[in-house]
Protein backbone atom coordinates (compact mmCIF):
# COMPACT_ATOMS: atom_id res chain seq x y z
CA UNK A 1 0.00 0.00 0.00
CA UNK A 2 2.80 2.40 0.90
CA UNK A 3 4.68 1.52 -2.31
CA UNK A 4 1.52 2.13 -4.36
CA UNK A 5 1.00 5.51 -2.71
CA UNK A 6 4.63 6.46 -3.41
CA UNK A 7 4.30 5.48 -7.05
CA UNK A 8 1.05 7.43 -7.33
CA UNK A 9 2.63 10.55 -5.85
CA UNK A 10 5.70 10.29 -8.08
CA UNK A 11 3.42 9.77 -11.08
CA UNK A 12 1.51 12.96 -10.28
CA UNK A 13 4.75 14.96 -10.15
CA UNK A 14 5.87 13.24 -13.34
CA UNK A 15 2.63 14.19 -15.09
CA UNK A 16 2.87 17.80 -13.92
CA UNK A 17 6.46 18.21 -15.12
CA UNK A 18 5.87 16.46 -18.43
CA UNK A 19 2.62 18.08 -19.49
CA UNK A 20 3.64 21.62 -18.51
CA UNK A 21 6.93 21.41 -20.41
CA UNK A 22 5.62 19.63 -23.51
CA UNK A 23 2.79 22.15 -23.84
CA UNK A 24 5.11 25.13 -23.44
CA UNK A 25 5.80 27.34 -26.44
CA UNK A 26 9.56 27.13 -25.90
CA UNK A 27 9.50 23.31 -26.20
CA UNK A 28 7.51 23.41 -29.44
CA UNK A 29 9.71 26.09 -30.98
CA UNK A 30 12.97 24.42 -29.89
CA UNK A 31 11.81 21.00 -31.13
CA UNK A 32 10.71 22.26 -34.53
CA UNK A 33 13.33 24.91 -35.20
CA UNK A 34 16.49 23.37 -33.75
CA UNK A 35 16.94 20.80 -36.58
CA UNK A 36 16.64 23.57 -39.15
CA UNK A 37 19.24 25.71 -37.35
CA UNK A 38 21.60 22.72 -37.21
CA UNK A 39 20.93 22.00 -40.89
CA UNK A 40 21.62 25.60 -41.85
CA UNK A 41 24.89 25.62 -39.90
CA UNK A 42 25.97 22.35 -41.50
CA UNK A 43 24.95 23.44 -44.98
CA UNK A 44 26.23 27.02 -44.76
CA UNK A 45 29.42 26.28 -46.79
CA UNK A 46 27.31 24.78 -49.58
CA UNK A 47 24.83 27.66 -49.39
CA UNK A 48 27.67 30.13 -49.83
CA UNK A 49 28.68 28.25 -52.97
CA UNK A 50 25.16 28.24 -54.45
CA UNK A 51 25.74 31.31 -56.68
CA UNK A 52 28.74 29.55 -58.21
CA UNK A 53 26.72 26.39 -58.74
CA UNK A 54 23.78 28.20 -60.34
CA UNK A 55 25.53 30.83 -62.45
CA UNK A 56 28.12 29.81 -64.98
CA UNK A 57 31.50 31.45 -64.70
CA UNK A 58 32.84 32.58 -68.09
CA UNK A 59 36.29 31.02 -68.36
CA UNK A 60 38.79 31.35 -71.18
CA UNK A 61 41.37 28.56 -71.55
CA UNK A 62 44.29 29.77 -73.64
CA UNK A 63 46.20 26.60 -74.48
CA UNK A 64 48.76 25.78 -77.16
CA UNK A 65 47.88 22.05 -77.13
CA UNK A 66 44.49 21.35 -78.78
CA UNK A 67 44.06 17.90 -77.20
CA UNK A 68 44.83 19.24 -73.73
CA UNK A 69 42.44 22.16 -74.21
CA UNK A 70 39.70 19.76 -75.35
CA UNK A 71 40.09 17.61 -72.21
CA UNK A 72 40.03 20.67 -69.95
CA UNK A 73 36.91 21.89 -71.75
CA UNK A 74 35.20 18.54 -71.14
CA UNK A 75 36.30 18.44 -67.49
CA UNK A 76 35.52 22.03 -66.50
CA UNK A 77 32.55 22.62 -68.78
CA UNK A 78 30.84 19.30 -68.14
CA UNK A 79 28.83 18.24 -65.10
CA UNK A 80 28.94 20.81 -62.25
CA UNK A 81 31.15 20.03 -59.30
CA UNK A 82 32.03 23.08 -57.22
CA UNK A 83 31.99 25.85 -59.87
CA UNK A 84 30.08 25.84 -63.15
CA UNK A 85 32.13 27.10 -66.06
CA UNK A 86 31.15 28.28 -69.55
CA UNK A 87 34.44 27.46 -71.23
CA UNK A 88 35.88 29.28 -74.23
CA UNK A 89 39.01 27.71 -75.74
CA UNK A 90 41.62 30.05 -77.24
CA UNK A 91 44.39 28.25 -79.19
CA UNK A 92 46.55 31.41 -79.49
CA UNK A 93 49.07 32.04 -76.71
CA UNK A 94 51.02 35.05 -78.01
CA UNK A 95 51.82 38.14 -75.95
CA UNK A 96 49.29 40.18 -77.92
CA UNK A 97 46.55 37.62 -77.29
CA UNK A 98 47.43 37.63 -73.59
CA UNK A 99 46.99 41.41 -73.47
CA UNK A 100 43.66 41.15 -75.32
CA UNK A 101 42.27 38.53 -72.95
CA UNK A 102 43.41 40.50 -69.90
CA UNK A 103 41.58 43.54 -71.28
CA UNK A 104 38.41 41.45 -71.69
CA UNK A 105 38.82 40.34 -68.10
CA UNK A 106 39.15 43.92 -66.89
CA UNK A 107 36.08 44.97 -68.87
CA UNK A 108 34.01 42.21 -67.26
CA UNK A 109 33.34 40.35 -70.51
CA UNK A 110 34.86 37.19 -69.01
CA UNK A 111 35.30 36.02 -65.41
CA UNK A 112 38.52 34.03 -65.56
CA UNK A 113 41.58 33.40 -67.72
CA UNK A 114 43.61 30.19 -67.56
CA UNK A 115 46.90 30.71 -69.42
CA UNK A 116 48.66 27.53 -70.59
CA UNK A 117 51.37 28.44 -73.08
CA UNK A 118 54.20 26.01 -73.88
CA UNK A 119 56.41 27.45 -71.16
CA UNK A 120 53.69 26.94 -68.52
CA UNK A 121 53.08 23.37 -69.68
CA UNK A 122 56.78 22.55 -69.55
CA UNK A 123 57.40 24.12 -66.13
CA UNK A 124 54.09 23.14 -64.51
CA UNK A 125 53.42 26.74 -63.37
CA UNK A 126 50.03 27.79 -64.77
CA UNK A 127 48.67 31.32 -64.36
CA UNK A 128 45.02 31.87 -63.48
CA UNK A 129 43.49 35.35 -63.36
CA UNK A 130 39.95 36.14 -62.29
CA UNK A 131 37.81 39.23 -61.74
CA UNK A 132 37.22 38.46 -58.08
CA UNK A 133 39.42 36.72 -55.58
CA UNK A 134 39.60 33.00 -56.35
CA UNK A 135 38.60 31.03 -53.25
CA UNK A 136 40.52 28.14 -51.76
CA UNK A 137 38.08 25.49 -53.00
CA UNK A 138 38.09 26.90 -56.52
CA UNK A 139 41.89 26.99 -56.63
CA UNK A 140 42.07 23.39 -55.41
CA UNK A 141 39.43 22.35 -57.93
CA UNK A 142 41.35 23.93 -60.83
CA UNK A 143 44.64 22.52 -59.56
CA UNK A 144 43.14 19.03 -59.40
CA UNK A 145 41.64 19.29 -62.90
CA UNK A 146 44.90 20.57 -64.40
CA UNK A 147 46.90 17.89 -62.60
CA UNK A 148 44.73 15.07 -63.95
CA UNK A 149 44.63 16.33 -67.52
CA UNK A 150 48.33 17.25 -67.76
CA UNK A 151 49.39 13.96 -66.15
CA UNK A 152 47.33 12.03 -68.70
CA UNK A 153 48.97 13.93 -71.55
CA UNK A 154 52.46 13.39 -70.17
CA UNK A 155 51.81 9.66 -69.89
CA UNK A 156 50.38 9.60 -73.43
CA UNK A 157 53.55 11.26 -74.72
CA UNK A 158 55.50 8.27 -73.39
CA UNK A 159 53.48 5.87 -75.51
CA UNK A 160 50.84 4.66 -73.05
CA UNK A 161 47.35 3.93 -74.33
CA UNK A 162 44.28 5.73 -73.02
CA UNK A 163 42.84 2.68 -71.23
CA UNK A 164 46.20 2.00 -69.61
CA UNK A 165 46.38 5.60 -68.41
CA UNK A 166 42.86 5.31 -66.96
CA UNK A 167 43.81 2.11 -65.14
CA UNK A 168 47.02 3.65 -63.77
CA UNK A 169 45.26 6.79 -62.51
CA UNK A 170 42.35 4.94 -60.87
CA UNK A 171 42.34 5.83 -57.14
CA UNK A 172 43.14 3.08 -54.64
CA UNK A 173 40.58 2.36 -51.91
CA UNK A 174 41.85 1.21 -48.52
CA UNK A 175 39.83 -0.86 -46.07
CA UNK A 176 41.19 -0.96 -42.53
CA UNK A 177 40.92 -3.83 -40.07
CA UNK A 178 42.28 -4.42 -36.56
CA UNK A 179 43.67 -7.77 -35.43
CA UNK A 180 42.90 -8.94 -31.88
CA UNK A 181 42.47 -12.19 -30.00
CA UNK A 182 38.95 -12.46 -31.34
CA UNK A 183 40.17 -12.32 -34.93
CA UNK A 184 40.20 -9.56 -37.52
CA UNK A 185 37.73 -6.74 -37.09
CA UNK A 186 36.79 -4.32 -39.79
CA UNK A 187 37.77 -0.72 -39.14
CA UNK A 188 35.30 2.10 -38.79
CA UNK A 189 34.28 3.72 -42.06
CA UNK A 190 34.18 7.45 -42.67
CA UNK A 191 30.39 7.41 -42.56
CA UNK A 192 30.45 5.56 -39.22
CA UNK A 193 32.82 8.22 -37.86
CA UNK A 194 30.46 10.94 -39.06
CA UNK A 195 27.46 9.23 -37.49
CA UNK A 196 29.35 8.79 -34.20
CA UNK A 197 30.27 12.49 -34.07
CA UNK A 198 26.65 13.50 -34.71
CA UNK A 199 25.23 11.09 -32.12
CA UNK A 200 27.80 12.00 -29.46
CA UNK A 201 27.17 15.72 -30.02
CA UNK A 202 23.40 15.20 -29.65
CA UNK A 203 23.93 13.11 -26.51
CA UNK A 204 26.22 15.63 -24.82
CA UNK A 205 24.07 18.65 -25.62
CA UNK A 206 20.94 16.84 -24.45
CA UNK A 207 22.50 15.67 -21.18
CA UNK A 208 23.79 19.15 -20.42
CA UNK A 209 20.60 21.01 -21.31
CA UNK A 210 18.13 18.71 -19.58
CA UNK A 211 20.31 18.25 -16.50
CA UNK A 212 20.38 22.03 -16.10
CA UNK A 213 16.59 22.11 -16.65
CA UNK A 214 16.14 19.75 -13.69
CA UNK A 215 18.33 22.00 -11.51
CA UNK A 216 16.48 25.15 -12.60
CA UNK A 217 13.12 23.50 -11.96
CA UNK A 218 14.11 22.61 -8.39
CA UNK A 219 15.46 26.12 -7.81
CA UNK A 220 12.27 27.72 -9.16
CA UNK A 221 10.02 25.56 -6.98
CA UNK A 222 12.21 26.23 -3.97
CA UNK A 223 12.37 30.00 -4.44
CA UNK A 224 8.61 30.27 -5.01
CA UNK A 225 7.91 28.11 -1.91
CA UNK A 226 5.93 25.64 -4.05
CA UNK A 227 7.98 22.86 -2.45
CA UNK A 228 6.32 23.43 0.91
CA UNK A 229 2.91 22.80 -0.68
CA UNK A 230 4.09 19.78 -2.68
CA UNK A 231 5.62 18.18 0.42
CA UNK A 232 2.14 17.99 1.91
CA UNK A 233 1.18 15.47 -0.78
CA UNK A 234 4.48 13.66 -1.47
CA UNK A 235 7.82 12.92 0.14
CA UNK A 236 11.07 14.53 -0.95
CA UNK A 237 12.22 11.32 -2.66
CA UNK A 238 8.93 11.06 -4.58
CA UNK A 239 9.23 14.69 -5.66
CA UNK A 240 12.78 14.18 -6.88
CA UNK A 241 11.90 10.96 -8.72
CA UNK A 242 8.86 12.51 -10.41
CA UNK A 243 10.79 15.62 -11.43
CA UNK A 244 13.75 13.66 -12.88
CA UNK A 245 11.50 11.22 -14.75
CA UNK A 246 9.18 13.96 -16.00
CA UNK A 247 11.97 16.08 -17.45
CA UNK A 248 13.59 12.91 -18.80
CA UNK A 249 10.36 12.00 -20.59
CA UNK A 250 10.37 15.46 -22.16
CA UNK A 251 13.92 14.83 -23.34
CA UNK A 252 12.98 11.46 -24.82
CA UNK A 253 9.97 13.00 -26.56
CA UNK A 254 12.13 15.65 -28.15
CA UNK A 255 14.79 13.12 -29.17
CA UNK A 256 12.11 10.85 -30.67
CA UNK A 257 10.69 13.74 -32.71
CA UNK A 258 14.16 14.67 -33.94
CA UNK A 259 14.90 11.04 -34.80
CA UNK A 260 11.66 10.81 -36.79
CA UNK A 261 12.48 14.04 -38.62
CA UNK A 262 16.02 12.80 -39.36
CA UNK A 263 14.72 9.44 -40.61
CA UNK A 264 12.18 11.17 -42.86
CA UNK A 265 14.84 13.52 -44.23
CA UNK A 266 17.22 10.60 -44.80
CA UNK A 267 14.53 8.59 -46.59
CA UNK A 268 13.72 11.59 -48.76
CA UNK A 269 17.40 12.19 -49.49
CA UNK A 270 17.96 8.53 -50.32
CA UNK A 271 15.60 8.90 -53.26
CA UNK A 272 17.94 11.49 -54.78
CA UNK A 273 21.42 10.44 -53.63
CA UNK A 274 22.99 7.26 -52.33
CA UNK A 275 22.87 7.34 -48.53
CA UNK A 276 23.27 3.62 -47.99
CA UNK A 277 26.63 3.92 -46.26
CA UNK A 278 25.38 6.55 -43.86
CA UNK A 279 22.16 4.75 -43.03
CA UNK A 280 23.80 1.46 -42.09
CA UNK A 281 23.36 1.68 -38.31
CA UNK A 282 22.54 -1.59 -36.60
CA UNK A 283 19.57 -1.96 -34.25
CA UNK A 284 21.92 -3.19 -31.49
CA UNK A 285 23.94 0.03 -31.73
CA UNK A 286 20.78 2.12 -31.47
CA UNK A 287 19.61 0.15 -28.40
CA UNK A 288 23.01 0.45 -26.69
CA UNK A 289 23.21 4.14 -27.48
CA UNK A 290 19.72 4.68 -26.06
CA UNK A 291 20.61 2.74 -22.89
CA UNK A 292 23.69 4.88 -22.25
CA UNK A 293 21.67 8.02 -22.92
CA UNK A 294 19.05 7.04 -20.33
CA UNK A 295 21.59 6.00 -17.71
CA UNK A 296 23.66 9.12 -18.33
CA UNK A 297 20.60 11.28 -17.90
CA UNK A 298 19.64 9.56 -14.62
CA UNK A 299 23.18 9.98 -13.27
CA UNK A 300 23.62 13.64 -14.12
CA UNK A 301 20.05 14.76 -13.46
CA UNK A 302 20.15 13.32 -9.93
CA UNK A 303 23.32 15.31 -9.25
CA UNK A 304 21.81 18.46 -10.77
CA UNK A 305 18.68 18.00 -8.65
CA UNK A 306 20.81 17.78 -5.49
CA UNK A 307 22.64 20.99 -6.42
CA UNK A 308 19.34 22.76 -7.09
CA UNK A 309 17.98 21.67 -3.71
CA UNK A 310 21.10 22.62 -1.78
CA UNK A 311 21.34 26.25 -2.92
CA UNK A 312 18.97 29.20 -3.05
CA UNK A 313 19.76 30.75 -6.44
CA UNK A 314 21.37 29.92 -9.76
CA UNK A 315 24.36 32.14 -8.96
CA UNK A 316 25.12 30.13 -5.82
CA UNK A 317 24.82 26.85 -7.72
CA UNK A 318 27.14 27.88 -10.60
CA UNK A 319 30.35 26.58 -9.00
CA UNK A 320 28.93 23.11 -8.32
CA UNK A 321 27.19 23.19 -11.68
CA UNK A 322 30.58 23.60 -13.35
CA UNK A 323 32.04 20.66 -11.40
CA UNK A 324 29.19 18.42 -12.58
CA UNK A 325 29.45 19.68 -16.16
CA UNK A 326 33.23 19.27 -16.36
CA UNK A 327 33.23 15.47 -17.03
CA UNK A 328 30.73 15.94 -19.85
CA UNK A 329 32.73 18.77 -21.41
CA UNK A 330 35.94 16.74 -21.13
CA UNK A 331 34.23 13.70 -22.66
CA UNK A 332 32.95 15.71 -25.61
CA UNK A 333 36.37 17.22 -26.31
CA UNK A 334 38.33 13.99 -26.05
CA UNK A 335 35.71 11.88 -27.88
CA UNK A 336 36.56 13.65 -31.14
CA UNK A 337 40.20 12.60 -30.91
CA UNK A 338 39.45 9.13 -29.53
CA UNK A 339 37.10 8.48 -32.46
CA UNK A 340 40.25 7.86 -34.53
CA UNK A 341 41.41 5.15 -32.10
CA UNK A 342 38.31 3.86 -30.25
CA UNK A 343 40.07 0.66 -29.22
CA UNK A 344 42.94 2.37 -27.39
CA UNK A 345 43.60 1.89 -23.68
CA UNK A 346 42.54 5.45 -22.85
CA UNK A 347 39.24 5.08 -24.72
CA UNK A 348 38.57 1.72 -23.05
CA UNK A 349 39.26 3.01 -19.52
CA UNK A 350 37.21 6.19 -19.95
CA UNK A 351 34.31 4.25 -21.46
CA UNK A 352 34.12 2.16 -18.27
CA UNK A 353 34.19 5.11 -15.84
CA UNK A 354 30.57 6.20 -15.14
CA UNK A 355 31.06 10.01 -15.50
CA UNK A 356 32.56 9.55 -18.98
CA UNK A 357 30.84 6.34 -20.08
CA UNK A 358 27.69 7.85 -21.71
CA UNK A 359 29.71 9.87 -24.23
CA UNK A 360 32.85 7.75 -24.71
CA UNK A 361 31.10 4.37 -24.81
CA UNK A 362 28.38 5.91 -26.98
CA UNK A 363 31.09 6.91 -29.44
CA UNK A 364 32.69 3.45 -29.38
CA UNK A 365 29.31 1.76 -29.90
CA UNK A 366 28.53 4.07 -32.83
CA UNK A 367 31.78 3.15 -34.65
CA UNK A 368 31.39 -0.53 -33.76
CA UNK A 369 34.62 -0.80 -31.75
CA UNK A 370 33.25 -1.85 -28.32
CA UNK A 371 33.29 -5.57 -27.33
CA UNK A 372 30.11 -6.91 -25.74
CA UNK A 373 31.73 -7.61 -22.37
CA UNK A 374 32.95 -4.02 -22.08
CA UNK A 375 29.46 -2.71 -22.89
CA UNK A 376 27.90 -4.95 -20.22
CA UNK A 377 30.55 -3.97 -17.66
CA UNK A 378 30.09 -0.28 -18.41
CA UNK A 379 26.30 -0.59 -18.03
CA UNK A 380 26.73 -2.42 -14.71
CA UNK A 381 29.09 0.26 -13.38
CA UNK A 382 26.65 2.94 -14.53
CA UNK A 383 23.80 1.29 -12.64
CA UNK A 384 25.88 1.06 -9.45
CA UNK A 385 26.93 4.70 -9.73
CA UNK A 386 23.33 5.80 -10.38
CA UNK A 387 22.19 3.93 -7.26
CA UNK A 388 24.85 5.65 -5.15
CA UNK A 389 24.16 9.04 -6.71
CA UNK A 390 20.43 8.71 -6.01
CA UNK A 391 21.09 7.85 -2.36
CA UNK A 392 23.37 10.85 -1.90
CA UNK A 393 21.16 13.20 -3.91
CA UNK A 394 17.95 12.16 -2.17
CA UNK A 395 19.49 12.89 1.23
CA UNK A 396 20.68 16.32 0.13
CA UNK A 397 17.34 16.91 -1.59
CA UNK A 398 15.33 15.93 1.52
CA UNK A 399 17.02 18.55 3.69
CA UNK A 400 18.04 21.16 1.13
CA UNK A 401 14.62 21.91 -0.37
CA UNK A 402 13.47 23.36 2.96
CA UNK A 403 16.67 25.27 3.72
CA UNK A 404 16.52 29.00 3.00
CA UNK A 405 18.79 31.90 3.76
CA UNK A 406 22.57 31.55 3.74
CA UNK A 407 24.57 29.53 1.26
CA UNK A 408 25.33 26.06 2.74
CA UNK A 409 28.94 25.04 3.26
CA UNK A 410 30.49 21.70 2.38
CA UNK A 411 30.49 20.77 6.09
CA UNK A 412 26.77 21.45 6.36
CA UNK A 413 26.03 19.37 3.25
CA UNK A 414 28.10 16.52 4.72
CA UNK A 415 26.02 16.79 7.90
CA UNK A 416 22.85 16.48 5.82
CA UNK A 417 24.18 13.22 4.38
CA UNK A 418 24.73 11.77 7.85
CA UNK A 419 21.45 12.86 9.44
CA UNK A 420 19.00 12.62 6.54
Amino acid sequence: MIAADSLRAAALVFRREYIERVRSRSFVLATLLMPFFVLILAASPALMAVPHLVERKRLVIACAEPRLAEQLDQWLGGSPRFVRYAVEVDPVTTDGEHARQVARLQEGRIDGLLWLDREALASGHVAYMSRGEAGFLEREYLRGALGRVITRERLAEHGLKRDEITRILTPVEIETASISSGGPRRGASDTAMLVSVILVSMLEVSLLSYGVIVMRSVLDDKSSRVMEVLLCAATARELMAGKILGVGAVSLTQMAIWAAMAASAAALGASFINLGGVLQVSAASVICFGAFYLLGYLLYSSLYAAVGAAFNSLDEAQQWNFLITLPLLFSGLIALSLAERPGSTLATVLSLLPPFAPVIMGMRVAVGQAPAWQIVLSLALMLVSIHMALIVSSRIYRVGILMYGKKPTIREIARWLRYA
